[in-house]
């Protein structure tokens, strides 16, 4: 009888150890569950610090006020549509920003128009696009080919002072970046005209980047592979060279 009780009893204690056992590693599963991993405040702010590495101040600090309050900063990108159906440097910096930074940070919205110049841009009043759209930050490639030859360079200066007159009605802090069309092979006078707008910027307070450094000489014939039977259009390796070099600017990436 002695024995039975015995084996009863090591039988009770042995269950007890099993059951405790599978307790504590229940418990400890959810433990794990409830806790997942959490990227440091100081890891976020230095990812942020190596992606707007190639920034201007301006926008840099309009990042990080948006990050403080919650509200994204909108970026609006204009330029020229291509007359063919290819991805656009736009569409591909609008994902790669996104992506990026996050919605929650950054709210990009793209207007491109098919062949217009800064004289239609105008008279249409067009520029009430970008007006209602009420950008953080302008990012425009202002019809430059399109105008040369047509418009004139001193005509195009001074439709762009109407056109951001009329745009920064709404936003005096408004920080704008302008950029030329894409390069055109053996051009003439047209690297002139990317010269003006730039001093152009330059001379207004705006920021200005120049992605014919990433693309071959346009005098050279290398450069014919990135673009299209269309005058001054590139092609689809035409525009993810374009967006390579403002991914680079914008992200650092």
């Amino acid at each position: 009888m002695k024995i039975l009780i015995n084996v009863f009893a090591i039988l009770i204690f042995i269950s007890s150890l099993v059951a405790g056992k599978m307790y504590w590693n229940h418990q400890l599963d959810k433990q794990f569950e409830s806790k997942p991993t959490r990227v440091s405040a100081a890891e976020t702010e230095k990812d942020m610090q190596t992606e707007t590495k190639n920034l201007p101040e301006s926008i840099v600090k309009k990042l990080e006020n948006a990050k403080k309050k919650g509200n994204p900063v909108k970026l609006v990108i204009v330029g020229s549509a291509p007359e063919k159906d290819v991805k656009t440097w736009g569409t591909l910096l609008k994902d790669k920003l996104e992506d990026t930074y996050g919605t929650d940070l950054i709210n990009v919205e793209l207007y491109e128009y098919k062949q217009m110049n800064t004289l239609q841009f105008v008279k249409s009043k067009t520029y009430e696009d970008i007006t209602k759209a009420k950008p953080d930050i302008l990012l425009f490639e202002p019809f430059l080919l399109n105008d040369n030859g047509v418009v004139g360079i001193n005509n195009t200066i001074d439709n762009l002072q109407i056109i951001m007159k009329h745009i920064e009605s709404e936003n005096k802090d408004l920080v704008t970046i302008f950029q030329p069309s894409a390069p055109v092979y053996q051009a003439q006078n047209y690297p002139n005209d990317v010269n003006a707008l730039e001093t152009f910027a330059k001379e207004n307070g705006y920021e200005f980047v120049n992605h014919w450094s990433a693309w071959p000489d346009y005098n050279e014939e290398g450069i014919l592979k990135y673009l299209s039977d269309e005058n001054g259009q590139p092609n689809e390796e035409g525009e993810k060279v374009w967006f390579k070099f403002l991914s680079e600017y914008f992200t650092n990436s």
